[in-house]
């Protein structure tokens, strides 16, 4: 018989909604079991503490993911595909969106994207030189501030996906879009690495309840 704990994120999962479990009740569902050494629990939290949040997890390579503690080849190659999977779903809801003509049209799709979630998110939208999007892409989840959502981050998938410029996008789980002083400060941080490396940052839009604010707009940034 399994361990009742084991059997807790699903059950919360079918009572109560996916959107209500966290990152590592997410990962002990993907993995499904741990070993001897390392129950299913602590290898979800031993994951998470080597990709925060799950950044980086999607690059992570399958040696990489070899190399940890209770990672065998099965779950290594699982790993991969739902990071794979989850992608492709992104980026084809985002080739809806065609070329950015107004922040409104992100705007009012961010809304209807973020509704329900209770965590602060941080995406970004990636654009070429005709302000086509080529991807959108989860960077960060938690509080938004300069000492823990790092450019590099940022600036990495807009090297890899040859952006010319991109658009910084995340929600206020409060439902007041008002950007707080923490945002404008780790905007700015962005758009000065930006200007270094020639990718130029557009706009950042905070996501509230039923409406957002662009900083561009409001001249902000």
């Amino acid at each position: 018989m399994k361990d009742a704990k084991q059997r807790l994120p699903r059950e919360q999962l079918l009572d109560y909604g996916v959107q209500t479990l966290t990152d590592q009740q997410l990962l002990m569902i993907l993995l499904r079991s741990g070993t001897k050494k390392m129950p299913i629990a602590k290898l979800a939290a031993s994951l998470l503490k080597i990709y925060p949040h799950l950044a980086g997890l999607p690059m992570a390579t399958i040696d990489e993911l070899l190399a940890l503690e209770g990672i065998g080849l099965t779950k290594a190659c699982e790993l991969k595909a739902i990071c794979e999977l989850s992608q492709r779903i992104q980026k084809r809801q985002t080739l809806r969106f065609g070329t950015v003509v107004s922040s409104q049209i992100i705007g009012e799709h961010m809304i209807a994207m973020f509704a329900g979630i209770n965590q602060e998110k941080l995406v970004v939208l990636y654009l070429d030189t005709k302000n086509q999007i080529l991807q959108q892409q989860e960077i960060y989840v938690g509080t938004l501030n300069s000492s823990v959502a790092h450019p590099r981050e940022i600036f990495y998938y807009a090297v890899r996906f040859a952006a010319a410029r991109f658009i910084l996008v995340h929600n206020h789980p409060s439902g007041q879009p008002q950007p707080s002083r923490e945002d404008i400060q780790f905007t700015q941080r962005i758009i000065k690495c930006g200007a270094l490396l020639g990718i130029e940052c557009l706009d950042h839009l905070i996501i509230g309840a039923d409406q957002y604010v662009s900083l561009k707009e409001e001249k902000l940034i």
